[in-house]
């Protein structure tokens, strides 16, 4: 008969499968159910690529999860964080408005200032020209008008959509305390990580990164419409800032894209489609350790192509 190991030995074995459980824990999220066109496009990409995808209904599993606890580039995707924060901030600060009326219909406080600081963290990376365009078409413009700028760019250039969303981090403190207020909103939003302002140097303070997952989940309190420490309005204002008209089968679409050609190349498409079946969130997030405008629209048709196939799948 084997004898039994001593309590030393007992206790170290107890720490060494504990230890071993935590870092099974840490693991990205192992593949399951992924739909084999779907993983012929992921293959079409090559070995300099990763992919993770999370897709079903707002609350229970997903119908499809591929890698959905890998940390991703996120690129402008990440701006969905931003749209929730400020309009919670701006609604904090005003107690007893909806975000029908000034909560969120006056300027945001503080961002002529940091565009006239050339050497504020926001704006330091961007040209006095693009500082300038910024001020005229942002100056002035309310806190869901800075929004809408951030997440569609319609009606501004692209340095002005990016300083955009660098005027929110600015208003919250920074990347890191808009992180820290996103964290303690959800638990389930830990994955999502802002580390650096918009077009700012990836790799001085590490990239914005997501994962499929946290990603997934920000989007489906959206969808729910039950935000945690969101009213019903502030809710609805950020429902009406992704709303991005329907799809071809008549489903209204909500959605925060983001891409970059820098190395690594990102494409990231996320958001919510609702329809007869009820909503269905969507994370797609693409990178390749090359760079250039030909890796990007590989990747952006690949991406493309995933939701197309996700979707059509009964």
């Amino acid at each position: 008969m084997r004898a039994a190991p001593s309590p030393a030995r007992f206790r170290a074995l107890v720490l060494a499968l504990a230890a071993a459980g935590a870092a099974r824990a840490a693991e990205p999220a192992a593949p399951t159910e992924l739909p084999g066109p779907v993983a012929a496009v992921i293959a079409s990409l090559g070995p300099t690529a990763q992919a993770a995808i999370w897709f079903g209904p707002p609350e229970g599993p997903p119908m499809v999860a591929w890698h959905a606890r890998r940390p991703m580039p996120a690129a402008s995707a990440i701006k969905v964080a931003h749209l929730i924060e400020v309009c919670a901030a701006r609604a904090e600060a005003l107690p007893g408005t909806t975000a029908t009326n000034s909560a969120l219909e006056e300027p945001l406080p503080g961002a002529t200032a940091t565009l006239d600081d050339p050497a504020h963290p926001a704006v330091a990376h961007f040209t006095p020209t693009q500082r300038a365009t910024a001020r005229r078409l942002l100056g002035d413009r309310s806190t869901l008008g800075v929004c809408e700028a951030m997440i569609h760019g319609r009606g501004v250039d692209n340095a002005t959509y990016n300083l955009a969303a660098n005027l929110v981090t600015a208003h919250l403190g920074g990347p890191a305390e808009l992180t820290r207020r996103l964290h303690a909103r959800d638990p389930r939003f830990a994955g999502v990580q802002v580390r650096r302002h918009m077009l700012a140097d990836r790799r001085a303070h590490g990239d914005n990164e997501v994962t499929a997952e946290a990603l997934a989940a920000v989007h489906a309190a959206l969808a729910l419409g039950r935000v945690p420490g969101l009213d019903a309005a502030t809710v609805a204002a950020c429902r009406r800032v992704l709303a991005d008209g329907r799809d071809a089968a008549g489903r209204a679409v909500f959605r925060k894209d983001g891409a970059l050609d820098s190395a690594p190349a990102t494409r990231t498409r996320a958001g919510w489609r609702e329809g007869a079946e009820g909503a269905r969130v969507f994370v797609i997030l693409l990178s390749d350790s090359r760079a250039g405008a030909a890796t990007g629209e590989r990747l952006e048709e690949a991406a493309r192509r995933i939701e197309a196939l996700l979707f059509a799948a009964p």
